[in-house]
């Protein structure tokens, strides 16, 4: 009986220590988690000035875009003179086999013009002063004749490795309708009738008289063609050539070969009396058998690109860290907010855990990745998968994002980072009202192609009124677009007149003139809580700074020098590395992040 009434006397004041205990514990808890959103949130000048926590990945950030954008000049410089030197052979061909005359109006001027290539094709090897040989197609070994294929395919230039000394034979493509009847202004056309059919050539010889084939086309099996330009849509002529890429001496890179797909396009689809005719070729990179010894340049191309990636993938997974940590800490603190003050947090307050700069940075990462094997797989003439195109692409973009993502350091200078604030509080007003914008120009553009288009080459479809509306808004060659209207249709004319000048006058005048203020409305906004104090805070920005006046000064959309680096770590309300494993026995429901 006695213990039993002692145990009632004490039971009280045990009460009174376990609330007191509790009561402790939550209030430590308050200050922990605190603690680590206030270091969460801390720029790296400020981490390294409370706990000495070196800036790995702003250091990582300098070195990567130092050398990406040496691979990127190294690498763009050689692409852009491979594309001139496609651009020079597409004018050579252009030259040497179409006579520079691309508009045909008789039926004679067709078979002359056929048969002029089949002569120049020939003597392209002998005669141009550049590199050439003949791509022979794996289809042209006994030159049969093609039977018109079922599905319309056109697409006879599946090239074999294997070149010929002697031309082979030039494939021609025909296009057209069977099945029509025009007697007496009566036209009757069946849609379902359009059939391909695809022949060989007979080769050019030099005891060949073109007097013989001004009515028809020779071809390989000894037969003749004749075209029916009544039905005939298309007709394409298509070859093969090798050609080698030398380059210039003072280069760093190797040769490059190429087997070149030619294709002569005679375009009658209008059936308006005049067949157009284009060339366009297509380069397919090929390994050169050189005996050339490879350059020192190419081994360093190589360790470049291999440092950058490795370079990419530790950036690559220290910002990843750093996202799964911050869910950990958002997750952690939603716990502790819904327990304490019984609401859950905001979808925008959960956003402030989710930091867009190492999103960006791990996209350019996985972008200068690729782009660098794809590069690395290009210089060792790994070909048939990937191309110049997509490697540029690739490390343009990736580059851009790289460059864009040193901002977020940038911005922590408070002289610098007025874009960045601008750009980040501007862009709902902005997005709301280019919406509104957009439906007046769709307006706009879509009527000025219905309307000006058959009279203004800078209306004839919607994309290029696009780019002419576009231009017109920032200010660029106005009075050619009101010259270069045709004054055959009086109507359109004067339809112009109005279109223009109204256009101009509500986008100029109106709608620029709007956008800039938007703009300028929050820049005003800014510089205002730069002078007076700090914007509305979020419930996080509140719960950082419930702390005690001897807390330590931090703010958390301060904008503070890199300079506070060079000071020591005088603060012991931020606790050292060594000071924070002693913090780590929480409440079963909170996690704090070391």
């Amino acid at each position: 009986m006695t213990s039993n009434r002692s145990v009632r006397l004490n039971s009280p004041a045990r009460f009174e220590h376990s609330v007191s205990m509790a009561s402790t514990n939550g209030s430590r808890t308050h200050e922990r988690i605190r603690k680590e959103l206030k270091y969460f949130f801390m720029n790296p000048c400020q981490k390294y000035k409370h706990r000495k926590r070196k800036p790995f990945k702003l250091t990582i950030q300098i070195f990567k875009i130092t050398f990406v954008t040496i691979q990127l000049i190294i690498f763009g410089q050689h692409n852009q003179d491979r594309v001139a030197f496609m651009d020079d052979n597409l004018e050579v061909f252009r030259h040497n086999l179409m006579n520079n005359v691309s508009r045909l109006y008789e039926k004679d001027e067709v078979y002359s013009k056929v048969n002029y290539l089949r002569q120049q094709y020939v003597k392209l090897k002998n005669s141009s002063v550049g590199i050439y040989g003949y791509l022979q197609l794996e289809t042209t070994v006994n030159c049969p004749m093609t039977k018109p294929t079922s599905d319309g395919s056109n697409n006879p230039h599946k090239v074999s490795s294997k070149h010929d000394t002697s031309p082979p034979p030039v494939y021609m493509c025909v296009d057209h309708y069977t099945d029509y009847q025009i007697e007496n202004e009566t036209f009757h056309f069946n849609p379902k009738s359009r059939t391909q059919t695809c022949m060989f050539l007979r080769k050019w010889d030099k005891n060949e008289l073109s007097a013989n084939f001004n009515q028809s086309v020779p071809l390989c099996n000894g037969t003749s063609y004749t075209i029916d330009f009544h039905g005939l849509i298309n007709l394409d002529l298509k070859f093969g050539v090798r050609t080698i890429w030398l380059k210039n001496p003072a280069s760093y890179y190797q040769a490059d070969c190429y087997n070149v797909s030619i294709a002569v396009n005679f375009n009658n689809q209008r059936h308006n009396g005049i067949i157009i005719e284009s060339i366009s070729s297509q380069f397919g990179l090929t390994p050169c058998h050189s005996a050339t010894p490879a350059k020192i340049f190419d081994s360093f191309l190589l360790f470049l690109d291999c440092f950058i990636i490795v370079t990419c993938c530790a950036s690559m997974i220290l910002c990843t860290r750093s996202v799964w940590r911050a869910q950990r800490l958002r997750k952690s603190f939603e716990r502790y907010y819904k327990k304490h003050h019984e609401k859950r947090l905001s979808w925008w307050t959960k956003l402030e855990f989710v930091n867009g700069w190492y999103l960006l940075i791990i996209i350019s990462d996985i972008l200068t990745i690729t782009g660098s094997i794809i590069k690395m797989a290009l210089q060792m003439q790994w070909y048939g998968t990937v191309n110049y195109d997509s490697c540029s692409l690739f490390l343009g973009v990736g580059c851009l994002c790289v460059w864009v993502g040193v901002l977020r350091y940038v911005g922590y200078f408070h002289q610098y980072n007025i874009l960045v604030l601008t750009l980040k509080n501007a862009m709902p007003h902005v997005l709301r009202f280019m919406v509104c914008a957009s439906l007046l120009y769709l307006g706009y553009m879509f009527c000025g192609w219905v309307v000006l288009g058959p009279y203004h080459h800078k209306f004839r479809n919607p994309v290029v009124t696009s780019e002419a509306l576009f231009s017109l808004i920032n200010g660029d060659d106005m009075y050619m677009t009101f010259e270069e209207m045709a004054k055959t249709s009086n109507l359109a004319w004067g339809f112009s007149q109005v279109y223009l000048y109204t256009f101009i006058a509500l986008f100029i005048y109106v709608v620029l003139s709007l956008f800039i203020a938007v703009i300028m409305e929050t820049y005003e906004t800014i510089q205002e809580w730069q002078k007076e104090g700090f914007p509305p805070q979020s419930e996080i920005q509140k719960f950082i700074s419930e702390g005690s006046e001897e807390d330590i000064e931090f703010n958390y959309n301060s904008d503070t020098y890199c300079c506070c680096c060079l000071y020591r770590n005088n603060d012991p309300d931020i606790s050292t590395d060594d000071e924070q494993s002693e913090c780590e026995h929480t409440d079963d429901d909170i996690l704090i992040i070391t």
